[in-house]
């Protein structure tokens, strides 16, 4: 899943289409929808972390969502008496059928079913992804903010280490001062 959360925050600090796809390891159109989309619902930016980055997906995408017309079981309980009575995900899903026909509702086809159930059991908070690019930022703030506790930004470490970052910013073409404070 695309860390929108991300392309939102690079955007508030005044980054470029280009370089929020390079930042968030995504498609400048993918930058440019997303944008677009938080200008017409007038989101407050930077998003708070009190909405989930699924929240956000549904917020800004709301068609992209859920079907509404199918079915969706309790998975959790599906997979409690599918291990009490021992048998088949196979039969889970023929039970689900059943349910479906019964309460009048579209049932999902075999393999739709699998996935939400093996998302459903095995990955119960999808979160978005951190691109290569995300990881190298953090670990930059985080040792910034290690050596500038430790030593001053005046000590050779810390200008050093500015002058590391400094070249894998320009590497990227990436302006420092729209990532960071320091």
């Amino acid at each position: 899943m695309v860390n929108y959360r991300a392309i939102l925050l690079y955007y508030t600090k005044g980054n470029t289409n280009t370089q929020i796809a390079t930042i968030c390891g995504c498609s400048r159109p993918t930058v440019i929808r997303t944008i677009k989309r938080s200008k017409e619902l007038k989101l407050q930016l930077p998003v708070s972390d009190s909405i989930s980055d699924q929240e956000l997906y549904l917020m800004l995408f709301p068609k992209k969502g859920r079907d509404e017309s199918y079915y969706c079981p309790d998975f959790y309980l599906l997979d409690k008496d599918r291990k009490k009575r021992s048998f088949s995900k196979f039969r889970a899903w023929l039970k689900y059928c059943r349910i479906c026909a019964r309460e009048g509702r579209k049932a999902y086809k075999k393999t739709q079913f699998y996935k939400l159930y093996y998302l459903s059991c095995h990955k119960p908070y999808i979160r978005a992804t951190s691109s290569k690019n995300l990881m190298q930022i953090r670990l930059y703030e985080a040792l910034a903010e290690r050596l500038l506790k430790k030593y001053g930004a005046d000590h050779f470490a810390f200008l050093e280490f500015d002058q590391e970052r400094t070249a894998w910013c320009s590497k990227l073409r990436l302006d420092k001062h729209k990532l960071w404070a320091t």
